[in-house]
């Protein structure tokens, strides 16, 4: 039996819980505002998900992976267990959000910016960065620093992200 792709467009959603969902490839969420919701359970592969707004909503055990995701903002998100695994980011904002353990290994980042956000423990893995910003995040103890080669950080940025750095490139910090 295959599963029709799902087609989400045009609709706010506020104060609803959805999922668990494992949407069918080409699936598509577009034009949608998800405020105050609580997303559980969401797997999606080779999917699209564009002009996306969440707000003050909590993200746990969802996967958007090898897809595209465009014009999206996270807002005050609450995240647990959140990937997006060789996924194309473009144009996307979040901030002020809890994303720890976010998985963005052989994510492609263009026009990405993370605003105060908690990122600790973030997989950036083999990361493409085109254009990449962070400010007011905490970076501890993610993998992959190496590869966030062409991102701009700022300043206090980097002091959390400074372990990391020195663990990849062999040096020792006593």
């Amino acid at each position: 039996m295959t599963q029709d792709p799902v087609e989400l467009r045009d609709t706010a959603m506020a104060g609803e819980r959805l999922g668990p969902a494992d949407f069918a490839v080409n699936s598509e969420v577009v034009d949608v505002t998800f405020e105050d919701c609580d997303v559980v359970g969401v797997i999606a592969q080779q999917s699209r998900l564009e002009r996306v707004t969440v707000t003050n909503g909590r993200l746990r055990a969802v996967s958007w992976v090898g897809g595209v995701i465009r014009d999206v903002t996270l807002d005050g998100v609450i995240g647990a267990d959140v990937s997006c695994r060789f996924s194309s980011l473009r144009k996307v904002v979040i901030r002020g959000s809890q994303l720890p353990g976010l998985d963005l290994t052989e994510a492609e980042l263009d026009q990405v910016t993370f605003e105060r956000c908690d990122l600790r423990g973030a997989k950036f893995d083999h990361v493409k960065v085109k254009s990449l910003s962070i400010s007011g995040c905490n970076l501890a103890a993610v993998t992959g620093a190496i590869d966030l080669r062409g991102a701009s950080i700022d300043l206090d940025d980097v002091l959390s992200l400074a372990p990391s750095l020195a663990r990849e490139i062999g040096i020792t910090i006593e």
